[in-house]
């Protein structure tokens, strides 16, 4: 029996007879935004499956299943269950490069403690649905954004109502920011971390006007609560 029939690439091409490589993560990707929310019609579907023996899953873009079944059907079972893996996921949008360099100090911070899976993600050129991916898959995000006429970078707020519509559970979350004249970054993550009833892991940090050693040691003094 087949799994999944619907929207199959025209003519059928199989997992025999292309490299599999790159598809497992591009699996997660498809499932993370176009599925995501869904996770539990989806524990429903796959215990009704009970004891069916699979033969085939056609996926609805990219090889039809034919080996590796459990293998496919296992990556369905733990992104519908929101199991995630560790590691932490820094998302950000910079206009002058001030936020910009607080992201890049958390993410050397973090790994001069010890971190070893650290994905940092510039909003402006960073392709949305690896990122939506990558939140699904590991269980710490850390967000920043400058103040932007009073509200987040637009890239950020986007990435944010995505979060939000798919309805991602807790997170391991963080929040930073930073401004010039009068900073809004931070109260809107936190706003968003009180929608979505994700408890702040560590204090926000904001940062006013250029990053400098005031800065370094805010984004150090972050990583160090985070690795604790």
């Amino acid at each position: 029996d087949a799994f999944g029939t619907i929207g199959a690439l025209n003519g059928g091409i199989l997992d025999t007879q292309l490299t599999l490589d790159n598809y497992w993560d591009d699996m997660k990707r498809y499932y993370s935004c176009i599925v995501g929310k869904y996770g539990r019609p989806v524990q429903g579907a796959l215990k009704k499956l009970g004891g069916l023996q699979i033969e085939m899953i056609c996926s609805l873009h990219g090889p039809v299943w034919t080996e590796k079944i459990p293998d496919v059907l296992a990556i369905y079972d733990k992104l519908s269950k929101y199991e995630s893996e560790h590691g932490v996921v820094i998302a950000y949008g910079s206009m002058y490069g001030n936020t910009e360099q607080m992201a890049e100090q958390i993410a050397r911070s973090l790994a001069a403690r010890g971190e070893k899976k650290i994905i940092l993600y510039n909003l402006s050129y960073a392709d949305e649905s690896c990122v939506i991916r990558d939140i699904f898959k590991y269980d710490t995000l850390i967000i920043g954004s400058p103040t932007y006429n009073g509200e987040l970078f637009p890239e950020v707020h986007s990435l944010l109502h995505k979060i939000e519509e798919r309805g991602v559970p807790c997170k391991k979350f963080a929040a930073f920011g930073s401004f010039t004249w009068a900073g809004m970054a931070v109260k809107h993550l936190t706003e968003f971390a009180a929608r979505m009833k994700w408890e702040m892991a560590v204090e926000p940090i904001e940062m006013k006007q250029g990053f400098g050693d005031d800065g370094v040691a805010m984004c150090e003094k972050m990583a160090e609560a985070l690795r604790n």
